[in-house]
């Protein structure tokens, strides 16, 4: 007999109710991006921390276990080059016989042959293109428009010297070019011919966008903070800082701006009302990438002989660890060279014909034996 289920009673869901209310419910961003402001401090923190290490590694650790291994190994070191040197020159060699043999056919002994009689004689290789036949670079009045743009180079480079201040030899390229341009344009009254002129571009064009108002007015702030003119420290990573603010601006990349923007906030404690939340949020992933990247190559440094090497007296460690180091280098290029030297000594041995006739008789005699 089937049972019967039994029916259980299930309480209806009850609807849900759905306001009606359209009003906008306005946040506060304080706490939010004080929270973030404050994350992205203890990024930073971290990011020069581990860029101090670098730098450490790169400008104490590395040069002196370079003048360390100069002192105590320079004579494995030289045996080293030179087995290196000549193991490449013999690998050389061979990669043009075996070329040869693709190329010209034959067996190897004729390519290595003809190999050597064009290394003996070189000036029998005759020159595939003639270079009186190639065509001038840019056409007829190439030298004259040659002659044009270095005159105006000499003006533009005079007109910032003397009203502006600036050095030319300063200049990074982007930011060079891109005054270089202007200058044309506004001073010259000439249009840049690989540009659309002012006839060919839409009306629209003339008027400014807000995004193209906002990239000015950040880049202004920019410049304020990061020129190297105007910062007395030299500092690398300002340098870099500085370059990527000319790519962004030359590329009317907002969002990258607004991004260098917050973080040379934070690092000058300026952060406030004017850093978005989404700015902090960009500058803390940023961050991030950053000190995963750093700390990829610490990761690496740690590993090296020459870690730490400054700040450490005693040696016999490391000594022991190089001369393993360096004799088994030592082993295997020896190995090397030797295997090269062989495969050429095999091919540059001449045919012994006595052989040959001896192995032709020997197959003929099996061949037509009577």
């Amino acid at each position: 007999m089937k049972r019967r289920r039994s029916k259980i009673k299930r309480s209806p869901v009850p609807p849900i109710k759905r306001s009606k209310d359209r009003r906008l419910v306005r946040i506060d961003q304080g706490p939010l991006r004080q929270k973030a402001a404050s994350e992205c401090r203890q990024m930073l923190a971290k990011v020069e921390k581990a860029r101090l290490e670098w730098k450490r590694f790169e400008r104490e650790d590395q040069p002196a276990f370079g003048r360390w291994l100069a002192a105590n190994f320079g004579q494995l070191l030289t045996e080293l080059r030179e087995l290196e040197s000549r193991a490449l020159e013999k690998e050389t060699l061979v990669e043009l016989v075996e070329e040869e043999m693709m190329f010209g056919g034959g067996s190897p002994q004729r390519a290595y042959d003809r190999v050597m009689k064009r290394r003996a004689n070189p000036s029998q290789e005759h020159d595939e293109t003639d270079p009186g036949d190639e065509p001038p670079p840019d056409g007829p009045d190439f030298e004259e428009r040659n002659s044009t743009e270095e005159a105006d180079r000499e003006m533009f480079e005079d007109a910032i010297s003397a009203f502006m201040g600036i050095d030319p030899d300063q200049l990074d390229q982007a930011t060079y070019d891109r005054m270089f341009r202007e200058f044309r344009e506004q001073v010259l009254g000439e249009e840049d011919s690989d540009r659309p002129s002012s006839a060919d571009r839409p009306s629209a064009a003339k008027k400014p966008s807000s995004d193209e108002t906002r990239i000015k007015e950040i880049y202004r702030v920019l410049v304020r903070r990061l020129h190297p003119d105007l910062r007395a420290d030299q500092d690398a990573g300002v340098s870099a800082l500085w370059h990527e603010v000319q790519e962004a601006y030359e590329a009317g990349n907002l969002d990258r701006l607004e991004t260098l923007l917050a973080l040379t906030d934070l690092e000058s404690n300026r952060t406030g009302a004017h850093t978005s939340l989404f700015q902090l949020k960009s500058v803390l992933a940023e961050l991030g990438r950053s000190l995963r990247a750093l700390q990829k190559s610490l990761r690496g440094a740690r590993r090296e002989p020459a870690w730490n090497f400054a700040r450490i007296t005693d040696h016999t460690e490391v000594r022991n660890r190089m001369r393993r180091e360096l004799e088994s280098s030592r082993s295997e290029l020896k190995a090397r060279l030797s295997h090269v030297e062989a495969i050429l000594a095999d091919w540059s041995r001449p045919p012994s014909g006595s052989k040959r006739k001896a192995g032709r008789s020997s197959r003929s005699q099996e061949e037509f034996r009577f």
